[in-house]
């Protein structure tokens, strides 16, 4: 079997509100569809963080000149001849290489790489007739879900989150996380209480910094949150020291420090395990590097006594957790108005019910993608 072409399909939806984080804002949902298609008609599909889509789509079109032709099925090799290209010599006798490769976009790379190397373990999966849970030698297809909420919005300057959380209760969810670090440390401790009341003193919750804070800020935050019993904080530090200083905040808390969502590669992971202090790593496939890389991660979290949960994208990355023996749980969005993609791309999916993922048994991931959707919805 032979890869034939690549293909990448941006997506993208306008949302009913803008929504803010530590660090930033959005008013659109995005996506982009990828497809890896083989000489045998099996073709592997990958869904991926719709940051820089227009430079993703545009790498994923240059890359069929290295992977036509490659065995889907030596994932490794198309993997490494890929990431090989962040580290490539130039060689003038061959003149300029594209552009796009130039190192100021790497990261769109790195999610480029991600989109190829999910679409070749998918058609693994189909050649196979396996799940990819299955497939990578999971027992359990089930796993516990928590719902990420509590986004500062425009359409609700007041910031009350009780109904948000009891309609998330309703449909089965005892786990939740919220943002925090974009408002004032005295909002944040009063929308914090107000979750808390809601779920009640046996729900989790979780608390999500997106880069938000300093070290000194962070401290003082993670102080005042305590008493609020969080699960674990997520991403509080500024990106520029990001390892050393959450390593700091680490040993002054007894609150689970959790990251790597932002992260591109494995290097950094292991660096936020040995010098962060993380107990609870994110490091996303549908972001970054894809599956193959998302495996060596977690096998380096698991000789470190360090869960895996996921970030976004659960019907893919569910499949990874539920292998991993460390892995722990899946962000999942089932709001539609936060997340209408998920609401209306697939034909099929893994499904949310009470609070948890299930996973099909149909092969590969498992998922089929509604095209006219995909063409109503074109970026």
């Amino acid at each position: 079997m032979k890869v034939t072409a690549l293909r990448a399909h941006p997506v993208s939806v306008k949302l009913p509100a803008t929504f803010w984080v530590g660090n930033a804002s959005f008013d659109t949902a995005s996506i982009v569809v990828v497809e890896v298609k083989t000489d045998e008609g099996l073709t592997g599909l990958a869904t991926l963080h719709g940051r820089s889509m227009k430079t993703v789509v545009a790498m994923v079109h240059e890359l069929q000149a290295l992977v036509v032709g490659m065995d889907p099925m030596a994932h490794e090799a198309i993997w490494a001849k890929v990431f090989a290209i962040t580290t490539a010599h130039p060689d003038p006798t061959k003149g300029p290489r594209s552009p796009l490769f130039h190192a100021d976009n790497r990261a769109a790379l790195m999610t480029a790489l991600a989109g190829i190397d999910i679409g070749v373990w998918d058609i693994k999966g189909k050649a196979l007739g396996l799940p990819i849970w299955r497939l990578l030698g999971a027992e359990r297809h089930v796993l516990p879900a928590y719902v990420t909420g509590g986004y500062y919005r425009s359409d609700r300057p007041n910031g009350g989150m009780r109904d948000e959380i009891l309609s998330y209760m309703e449909q089965g969810y005892t786990a939740v996380k919220i943002k925090v670090g974009a408002s004032t440390l005295e909002n944040d401790i009063e929308r914090i209480a107000e979750v808390r009341d809601t779920l009640g003193p046996d729900g989790a919750m979780m608390l999500d910094g997106n880069g938000g804070y300093s070290l000194a800020e962070a401290e003082r935050a993670i102080d005042a949150f305590a008493e609020y019993k969080p699960a674990w904080f997520e991403e509080p530090l500024h990106w520029y020291d990001s390892y050393r200083a959450l390593g700091k905040l680490a040993v002054r808390t007894h609150i689970p420090i959790a990251s790597g969502e932002s992260e591109m590669h494995a290097w950094a992971c292991r660096d936020l395990v040995d010098l962060g202090g993380v107990r609870v790593m994110q490091f996303d496939a549908t972001r970054s590097a894809g599956v193959t890389e998302w495996l060596r991660v977690a096998a380096y979290c698991h000789l470190q006594g360090v869960a895996m949960s996921t970030h976004h994208e659960p019907h893919i990355q569910g499949h990874l957790a539920a292998a991993a023996p460390n892995g722990l749980n899946v962000e999942t969005f089932p709001d539609a108005e936060r997340d209408p993609i998920f609401a209306g791309l697939y034909e099929d999916r893994a499904q949310l019910e009470k609070g948890q993922l299930i996973l099909n048994d149909k092969p590969g991931f498992g998922f089929s993608i509604d095209w006219d959707f995909v063409a109503k919805h074109a970026a």
